[in-house]
């Protein structure tokens, strides 16, 4: 449960239905295939560079996360808190301000907030969207509350929503204000419980032997558990490298204004909104300690995008030892059986696949792309501008989404209903002629392989190899190895 900033204030009962914004638009205004972005009762409150963006900036399908507004509009209302203590804006003005981005936050007006992602580099329509709908809230709440009494001048979205801020720093710090906050509240969440059903299925399994593999070839034999504490321990690196990555997100671009210098804006303004963010959203943001890289790059996402990456590649290693291991029933490996959650075949009955090793491999592939596309952003600015945040920003959400998702399902539908074919796995570890490397130090490696390849060459097990060589009785081999392979398994963890 979030804790609430002591500075929020008190939210009116009644929402206003009219807004009184700048160059209002009405519907008429509105191509066609924007019509659906109206609220029900046909109050539109953008203005005209709103109106602007959805004529320039129609395309694709990709819209904002209302998260991401949330976001937005909560930077906007700490902002007017602190213009108001520099006497940059009103009581009047800021209480009206306050209004209008609860209303928002309470989520009355999401459908004023139609723009795409692919717009102007910088977010600044999507910012003046914003503002412009605030504004409209907050001249409207002006205009029911001094009814009977001299209105004050109205509400301008850039001289007093966007005051002391520019679209260059409060945008980016909207994106690792969300990133932060969906990291601590899906990403992690998500990984600890797979981490957690990882540590029960180890310990479950832990006792059990099986053959290793190397190149795809019989190796050594290793325990299952070992298996999944392989697996458990790069999950744990990987949580390890985002937290870490975290700590370079934190520190936020406000206070920056358009280029770094912090033109227009009180010299402690952005840390004193930060102060206010943090209080709120309770994570540790704080000033970037140089605005000039704070605006002009995004090096702290491309950190923290190859995090993800890190962990993406670790989940499809083990997604593919799933579907390996789980491979059959008849002439696979067969010695995992993976849960039948549903029909693996529209044409072949009683087929069962790895769908959920599937999905997830999809999704570690896409992760892979996302991150490729946030390194070509970042590294595609100029000068005092990053100008690819918004496609930046839309990757790096869908990444944390997309893993969320992945491995809670992985967790819920795969690793906790894993099982073990121990007749198959027994049956492997017999046939295993890699064993004959327990015997190297006794035997010298020439006389193992030569043990290993007759075994192989006529379909022996390697005791009866041993006994056609003319080395060991299959009695004394047998003696032998189960001696070695007793002192190997009280060794291995």
């Amino acid at each position: 449960m979030r804790k609430r900033n002591k500075h929020v204030a008190r939210r009116l009962s009644s929402q206003p239905r009219f807004a009184a914004a700048p160059e209002p638009t009405r519907a008429a205004d509105i191509a066609p295939q924007q019509s659906d972005e109206r609220q029900e009762d046909g109050t539109i409150l953008w203005g005209k560079q709103t109106r602007a963006s959805l004529r320039y900036f129609n395309i694709g399908e990709h819209r904002f996360s209302p998260r991401f507004i949330a976001v937005l509009v909560t930077i906007k209302r700490a902002c007017a808190l602190v213009n108001r203590q520099h006497r940059r804006l009103t009581t009047e003005h800021c209480d009206a301000i306050v209004h209008a981005c609860d209303a928002i936050l309470a989520g009355d007006h999401a459908a004023q907030f139609p723009l795409r992602i692919w717009q102007t580099g910088s977010g600044t329509q999507t910012n003046m969207n914003v503002n412009e709908v605030i504004a409209s809230l907050a001249n409207s709440y002006v205009s029911q509350a001094e009814q009977g009494r001299a209105q004050p001048a109205p509400i301008h979205p850039n001289d007093h929503v966007n005051r002391s801020q520019s679209s260059n720093d409060v945008f980016p710090s909207a994106m690792h204000i969300l990133v932060a906050t969906q990291t601590q509240q899906r990403l992690l969440p998500a990984l600890v419980h797979m981490e957690r059903v990882l540590a029960q299925k180890q310990a479950e399994l832990h006792p059990i032997y099986t053959v290793g593999r190397t190149h795809l070839m019989d190796a050594l034999p290793i325990r299952v558990g070992s298996i999944f504490s392989g697996y458990l321990s790069q999950l744990t690196a990987a949580r390890n490298a985002i937290e870490q990555s975290l700590e370079a997100v934190y520190p936020l671009a406000l206070g920056g204004t358009a280029v770094g210098s912090g033109a227009n804006a009180p010299a402690p303004f952005g840390q004193q909104v930060i102060a206010l963010l943090a209080e709120h959203y309770q994570l540790p943001f704080s000033q970037h300690p140089n605005l000039y890289a704070a605006v002009s790059s995004e090096d702290a996402l491309l950190r923290y995008s190859a995090a993800l990456k890190q962990l993406a590649a670790s989940l499809q290693k083990m997604a593919n030892d799933f579907r390996l291991l789980g491979s059959g029933p008849r002439c696979g490996f067969n010695e995992w059986h993976l849960p039948a959650n549903e029909p693996g075949s529209s044409i072949m009955p009683g087929k069962v696949n790895p769908t959920q090793c599937e999905a997830l491999s999809m999704v570690c592939l896409q992760i892979f792309g996302n991150d490729l596309t946030v390194a070509l952003a970042v590294s595609s600015g100029q000068l005092q501008l990053n100008t690819y945040r918004p496609v930046i920003l839309y990757n790096l959400l869908e990444s944390i989404d997309l893993l969320s998702d992945a491995m809670n399902a992985f967790s819920d539908h795969c690793i906790a209903e894993l099982t073990l074919n121990q007749a198959q796995i027994d049956i492997n570890m017999r046939n295993n002629l890699s064993l004959i490397t327990l015997l190297t130090p006794e035997l010298g490696y020439d006389v193992a392989t030569e043990i290993a390849r007759t075994a192989q060459q006529k379909n022996l097990p390697l005791s009866a190899a041993a006994e056609v060589l003319g080395l060991y009785t299959q009695e004394q081999f047998e003696l032998l190895l189960l001696g070695r392979l007793n002192r190997y398994f009280s060794t291995i963890k």
